[in-house]
């Protein structure tokens, strides 16, 4: 009951200053208008665009395995348009480009001149994901067609950042392979040089071929003598035996002999060399082929920087608005009157639950 009571003196309170409450508000709306009236119109000019798939400035695997390409941009590619897009060489550009110093009306000689005319243009500009993924920039002005023209120039702009970075990048990455490159060729040189020598030391210019050689020769001299040691022992046993004709057979019996012992000499010194002559040839062809590998690398990386891969793709450029985006004049009216009214009940509460305080007292209180 107190409580209900309580409410009804509040509400006592309002009405016995009724007429006050109005009048401020009627005065607060009426002022308001007149300053609404005298606010300039912004016009916005929006352009909506996606981050494009780095994968399209990257060169395309070497070999087989080829992958389909995504045109739009994951999370990290659009993560970096929007920091493009927020970068302070955007600003400076759309600053410098439409001379913002003269048309915000800001000294260039003043103190703080570049941060006023950075914040100006800050203040009218807009940039968000859309729930779709895309980004939104926009940009307000007095002049629509200076708005859009301002919006499609940041776009080309940040294309253009956004380029340079990955330019950059990749410059770093051909200069990183141009080293790698020198360093493999000076690799295969020295692996030339020494498969020469060791060729040249052991004999060995072929190894699969001269091993089969090498036995296929030692295994026929061998047989060979066999058979003439053979014949000599069966001549000689005989008691018949002619002395041209075992005369001939030793001949080709020493004949063998030297031409086994040379073959077997060969062949020791084929097996202590033939390790060593396949290692540095496996190492040299893998090294050619790395370097071919990476010869090819290099040609798509050079490529790929020389060509103009867009970092955007653009939905919709910026158009000349044609209705306002501020000021909102209905709303700003009404809000002044909803505010004038809401603090005006409450100075009329207050008044009316402070009316026994003798505030004098209060104030020369020591």
């Amino acid at each position: 009951m107190q409580q209900r009571d309580n409410l009804l003196e509040l509400v006592k309170s309002v009405f016995r200053r009724k007429k006050q409450i109005l009048w401020l508000c009627a005065i607060a709306g009426i002022g308001a208008v007149i300053i609404s009236l005298f606010l300039p119109n912004y016009y916005q000019s929006t352009t909506t665009f996606y981050a494009a798939s780095s994968d399209i400035t990257k060169p395309g695997p070497v070999g087989p395995d080829l992958k389909e390409r995504s045109l739009f941009g994951i999370e990290d590619d659009l993560e970096k348009i929007m920091t493009c897009a927020s970068s302070m060489e955007l600003v400076d550009f759309l600053i410098e480009k439409f001379d913002l110093y003269t048309h915000y009306d800001i000294n260039p000689e003043g103190k703080k001149a570049r941060f006023k005319v950075r914040e100006a243009l800050k203040g009218n500009m807009t940039l968000k994901k859309t729930k779709y993924e895309a980004i939104e920039l926009s940009i307000e002005d007095k002049n629509p067609e200076i708005a859009a023209s301002m919006v499609n120039a940041a776009l080309d702009k940040i294309n253009g950042i956004a380029q340079n970075l990955t330019k950059s990048t990749q410059a770093i990455q051909i200069a990183n392979k141009k080293a790698a490159s020198a360093e493999q060729q000076k690799s295969i040189t020295l692996l030339s040089d020494s498969l020469q020598a060791l060729s040249q030391r052991y004999g060995i210019y072929n190894v699969l071929a001269q091993s089969e050689s090498i036995a296929e020769s030692l295994t026929s001299v061998s047989g060979k003598l066999t058979l003439i040691e053979a014949k000599l022992t069966q001549l000689k046993s005989s008691g018949y035996a002619k002395r041209d004709t075992v005369f001939y057979l030793n001949a080709q019996q020493s004949g063998l002999v030297e031409q086994k012992t040379f073959l077997e000499t060969m062949l020791t010194k084929f097996n202590q060399g033939s390790g060593k002559v396949s290692a540095v040839n496996r190492a040299m062809k893998t090294a050619i082929e790395q370097y071919s590998e990476d010869q090819e690398r290099l040609k798509q990386l050079q490529a790929a920087y020389t060509s103009d891969s867009p970092m955007i793709l653009i939905l919709e450029r910026g158009e000349v608005p044609i209705v306002k985006s501020r000021p909102k004049r209905s709303i700003l009216v009404l809000g002044s009157i909803l505010v004038t009214f809401i603090f005006a009940v409450i100075f009329a509460i207050l008044i009316d639950a402070y009316k026994d305080v003798n505030w004098k007292e209060i104030v020369n209180a020591e």
